[in-house]
């Protein structure tokens, strides 16, 4: 039998005797009063061997228990913060030492009351007066409590990386910060929350292989929405004029340090507004949720200094120019020679838009470290956006870019309905054909817009690489709470 085997052995003995004693060893309910934080901050000036008489209450996991015959110290973890509690020969009631003493394991959740004082090392401590078991722990925290070092581990035991690794919850702190400075700057920009379906019987906004389902009452089809965008829209033919939603989205990809199936958005629609407005509102509502979230715009992401305040303008086709050092700006075909010159294959490419984009993803993007906002994409891979009135082949289209990562999408909406028709018609014909991404015929769409949608302009941002960016994140997997992991089978 192996040691965990035997740890677990043993707990589930105590466990036996704790019932068969009429000793409930889970719980219904515990009164807190204190948490650990605060007691820290309160009682912070105390000094060494100084005691008080102030009395507090407080809940928590056992992280660590060092027994040495009189006197054992606990350390004791509740959702603020790690606190020493004491249990002292004669200031503690025998009947809690004999309790804790028999019963109480690390890992095991407990609430105690006692009186706060410093210890001759200078340990804020809480001498131990009362105490409950609020739950038994079957299972022994990892070694030294030091943090879970397979990575696998981590992100399929969520649950456990929380527990022995503070940095963890830190992180998914940020994550709830940035999300309302976010929702704060929507909200003080006069934009209003709203909902839209998750399960879709059209999938659309953009271009996906999406995840199927079936809607076992109506029996058909249907999908996880990759996209809210379409449903956003009908609110502004419905006379919405500023909205926004945090939409987790579904894509059926890969999955790297950058992608997850399911990940999060926040996408805005923003009428009477075109991609030019947006490029403002995009820059500043980056630079408020930096500065509102972690207190600075000026982050060190894998050490590269960016400046969430400091950002560049250029055009698609100077960008492709400047780091290329070749002009672009000419036919398909000689783009296409201009491409294999570059040593980039472009064979799989069907148009001019296809092939500066391909271009653009291998010799470009991972120099756009500092804040850049890219705009004026080809319009042939921008399918949902308007075309600039004095040069068709470019559309009214942004994207920004941080650490060579596209973090966000925006254009001037397309709202010509005769002409989405038309274009969807193609991308029907090509799905046909194998091509499981290309957008599909949404004839509601297409009647909502009938009735007009005023001008306007959308903007997405991929919430989980911004919070990589300011948590100093190396993976997505780092930032979601559960990423999709393989069985454990597997």
């Amino acid at each position: 039998m192996g040691r965990e085997e035997q740890i677990i052995k043993e707990r589930e003995r105590k466990l036996g005797k704790l019932i068969k004693q009429k000793l409930n060893p889970y719980k219904n309910k515990y009164n807190i009063k204190d948490h650990a934080i605060d007691i820290l901050k309160k009682y912070s000036k105390l000094k060494p061997e100084e005691k008080t008489k102030d009395k507090v209450s407080i809940a928590g996991r056992v992280m660590a228990i060092r027994d040495i015959g009189k006197i054992a110290f606990v350390v004791l973890q509740d959702s603020t913060a790690r606190i020493q509690l004491v249990i002292q020969d004669k200031e503690t009631p025998a009947k809690i030492i004999e309790f804790f003493k028999k019963y109480i394991d690390s890992g095991d959740i407990i609430g105690i009351e006692g009186i706060i004082f410093r210890t001759k090392r200078g340990e804020i401590s809480i001498l131990i007066k009362k105490l409950e078991l609020l739950t038994k722990s079957l299972i022994p925290l990892p070694e030294k409590w030091h943090g879970l070092k397979d990575k696998e581990d981590r992100y399929r035991k969520r649950y456990l990386d929380l527990i022995v690794d503070p940095k963890v919850k830190e992180v998914f702190l940020k994550r709830s910060n940035i999300i309302a400075a976010m929702r704060e700057f929507l909200i003080n920009n006069g934009f209003i929350e709203v909902e839209t379906p998750i399960l879709q019987p059209i999938y659309g906004g953009t271009n996906a292989r999406p995840f199927e389902t079936k809607l076992e009452a109506l029996k058909m089809k249907i999908y996880l929405r990759i996209s809210n965008e379409l449903y956003l829209k009908r609110l502004l033919v419905g006379g919405y004029e500023k909205i926004f939603e945090f939409s987790p989205d579904f894509r059926n990809e890969g999955i790297d340090k950058l992608h997850n199936p399911e990940f999060l958005q926040m996408e805005t629609m923003w009428t009477y507004a075109n991609y030019k407005d947006n490029m403002k509102f995009c820059e500043d509502m980056l630079a408020y949720v930096a500065k509102k979230a972690i207190g600075t715009t000026k982050i060190t992401y894998q050490g590269k200094k960016i400046d969430f305040k400091k950002w560049t303008r250029l055009k698609f086709i100077e960008a492709l120019k400047k780091y290329t050092k070749e002009n672009f700006d000419t036919t398909e075909e000689k783009a296409r020679k201009i491409a294999q010159k570059l040593k980039i294959n472009v064979s799989d490419c069907k148009n001019y838009g296809e092939i500066l984009n391909k271009v653009f993803e291998e010799k470009v993007e991972s120099q756009l470290i500092q804040p850049t906002i890219i705009y004026d994409y080809p319009s042939s891979i921008s399918g949902l956006a308007k075309t600039k009135e004095n040069d068709p082949r470019w559309a009214e289209r942004f994207e920004p870019f941080i650490n060579g990562w596209e973090i966000g999408n925006s254009y001037s909406e397309g709202n010509d309905p005769k002409k989405l028709e038309e274009d969807w018609k193609k991308s029907e014909a090509k799905f046909e054909k194998g091509d499981a991404e290309e957008q599909r015929m949404d004839f509601d769409f297409i009647r909502a817009l009938k009735y007009g949608m005023p001008p306007a302009s959308g903007l997405g941002i991929g919430i989980d690489r911004l919070i990589m960016l300011l948590t100093d994140s190396s993976s997505i997997r780092d930032v979601i709470f559960f990423p999709f992991m393989k069985s454990e089978k597997e």
